[in-house]
């Protein structure tokens, strides 16, 4: 069946790429609820639940891990450090975000990440940089959406400083 595929990460918690299809004019299949086999590029990729009952317009169907899309996600250590300016502590963190697509064609991807939020007047954070991610203010979440030819690496980064009394602990990821 025709399907548009998408791709997520959130490499701050798992490393791999994950695979969704959208299928559009489902409804001419007259599906019933239950368990499918689910097939992806000839292979055996698991089972799903399929419940026609709630699914509107487009169906969406978890394809599992893709591992022939790459996702890394490491500590820039030039930028990141610890300084100590009067009575408060600075960390300065910068993370690079790399995506390789392995596979012979091209894919979207939707990449997240976060920068720190703070909830106490006394710790601060400052966002340096997104590499033109979308930033939703209040959750601090960050969405690249990428486009990646076959054998192509992109690479985004995110960094940021974190102003606090030096007499408290953070743990910063």
């Amino acid at each position: 069946m025709p399907a548009t595929y998408k791709y997520y990460a959130i490499p701050k918690l798992d490393k791999s790429a994950f695979l969704t299809a959208f299928l559009s004019n489902w409804t001419d299949l007259n599906l019933l609820p239950g368990e499918a086999n689910l097939y992806f590029e000839n292979t055996y990729v698991g089972k799903s639940v399929i419940n026609p009952d709630i699914t509107e317009d487009t169906l969406e169907i978890s394809l599992g891990r893709d591992k022939n899309v790459i996702v890394k996600r490491e500590l820039v250590k030039d930028f990141s450090k610890k300084q100590l300016i009067g009575n408060n502590k600075i960390v300065n963190k910068a993370w690079q975000i790399s995506v390789k697509n392995n596979k012979k064609q091209p894919i979207e991807i939707i990449v997240q990440d976060q920068f720190p939020i703070s909830t106490q007047k006394e710790i601060s954070v400052e966002q340096i940089e997104k590499s033109n991610a979308e930033l939703d203010e209040e959750t601090g979440i960050l969405k690249w959406k990428l486009f990646i030819e076959p054998t192509v690496e992109k690479k985004v980064q995110l960094k940021y400083a974190v102003k606090y009394p030096k007499g408290d602990y953070l743990k910063l990821e």
